[in-house]
């Protein structure tokens, strides 16, 4: 037998570990109740989906001869100029500044390949959507995990950041809005982070996925962008509420070009795995036109008014505490383990499930040790939460 690689396969051991102590029960009385995944679809709520001048553009644009062909690696040219028009901020930025992604992922993947020699170290939030946990491993590039304040609107702990920093540091990572805390920054703690990085000569790579995605105000990290170089990624699928249409960006705001070798190198690299679907590509300027980089934003009363129940509900329910969001569609929720008898999170996930039928993702496997609770989602209907709380009480009532 020819051997796969071992490091590949023991991260693949790690995360079946992970999900096979949540299996659920086919024969359970109970229908299931499922929030692992931050796919704002997944209940089809009528808020929670594409307009449907966006399902017409894209329509029209599938018998275009040249929507059949491959493009340029980069993406093409008028969804590259339509992403510069609607997030340039002002800040003369050009196609030339702009990869389309298949996904925020890939764009994730080019920042460690493009930025990144072994040896080197990247700064990453404690609890945040962990995509360079395992990769950069790989790659022999050590993630240093930085503090949020959990009690102060999951801020930086800028104390501790500095504690992180060295001169083989290559980057910063942030998220905001923030998967799975459900913060979003404020101006002030933005440009606080931007400050901080220009003093330290490091550059950021600003995760935006869930860009405008906030119960009041946004600030991109691209429209305070000003001496230091930054990298801003965002994409269709939350914004827009497509993720399996998997069209997303990188920007780079860099007026001084402090990062043209990164941005090359990002080039090149886009030839390895070339580009994202052409006729959702040349789709991406009248959806831009028409319904606007706000899309998501004005429809975020909805996830307010879950947000908000499940807030009053969730915390008059013994051993639950939830930290209030800012945005997105999540909510942290820490648990209490003795309360539960658990010794972690995933533990008492497991036990949920089994007891109740009811699959919540742990905290934990966000990448932090600090924070043991789940990540609720904010996306479906109210008959659904009505039910959920009800299994959570009964749960309860049985410890």
């Amino acid at each position: 037998m020819i051997k796969a690689s071992e490091f590949l396969l023991s991260q693949n051991q790690a995360l079946l570990a992970n999900f096979s102590e949540l299996k659920a029960d086919p024969n359970h009385a109970k229908p299931m109740i499922q929030f692992m995944k931050g796919d704002p679809t997944e209940f089809g709520h009528e808020h929670c989906k594409m307009s449907q001048i966006g399902y017409d553009i894209v329509k029209s644009e599938i018998p275009k001869s040249q929507n059949h062909s491959y493009c340029h690696s980069t993406g093409t040219q008028p969804a590259k100029q339509a992403v510069a028009k609607h997030f340039g901020h002002g800040k003369n930025i050009t196609e030339n500044d702009v990869i389309i992604t298949q996904g925020v992922n890939q764009g994730l993947f080019y920042c460690l390949l493009g930025i990144c020699d072994p040896g080197q170290n990247i700064l990453v939030p404690e609890i945040g959507f962990p995509f360079f946990d395992g990769i950069a491993q790989a790659y022999q590039v050590e993630v240093r995990k930085y503090k949020l304040q959990s009690d102060n609107n999951w801020q930086i702990d800028f104390e501790d950041l500095n504690s992180k920093l060295d001169a083989n540091t290559k980057f910063l990572y942030v998220i905001n809005p923030s998967n799975p805390c459900g913060s979003v920054f404020s101006k002030e703690h933005v440009q606080g982070i931007i400050n901080w990085a220009n003093q330290n000569h490091v550059l950021i790579v600003a995760d935006e996925i869930y860009y405008g995605m906030s119960f009041g105000e946004f600030v991109s990290f691209g429209e305070l962008a000003d001496e230091g170089p930054i990298i801003c990624l965002g994409g269709m699928d939350k914004i827009f509420f497509t993720p399996g249409w998997q069209v997303s960006w990188m920007i780079f705001y860099d007026k001084n070009h402090y990062a043209d070798a990164i941005k090359q190198a990002m080039f090149n690299l886009c030839q390895l795995l070339l580009h994202a679907n052409v006729f959702v590509m040349n789709s991406l300027p009248q959806i831009l036109d028409q319904l606007t980089i706000f899309y998501a934003r004005d429809r975020m009363l909805h996830f307010k008014e879950n947000h908000d129940f499940l807030l009053q509900e969730l915390n008059q329910i013994r051993g639950f505490k939830c930290i209030p969001a800012q945005g997105t569609i999540y909510l942290a929720v820490l648990i209490d383990l003795e309360v539960f008898k658990v010794k972690n999170d995933a533990e008492f996930a497991k036990k949920l499930l089994l007891d109740q039928n009811v699959m919540l993702l742990p905290l934990s496997w966000n990448g932090t040790d600090k924070y043991q609770g789940i990540r609720m989602l904010t996306i479906a209907t109210k008959d659904v939460y009505i039910e959920l709380i009800a299994r959570l009480k009964e749960f309860v009532s049985r410890l």
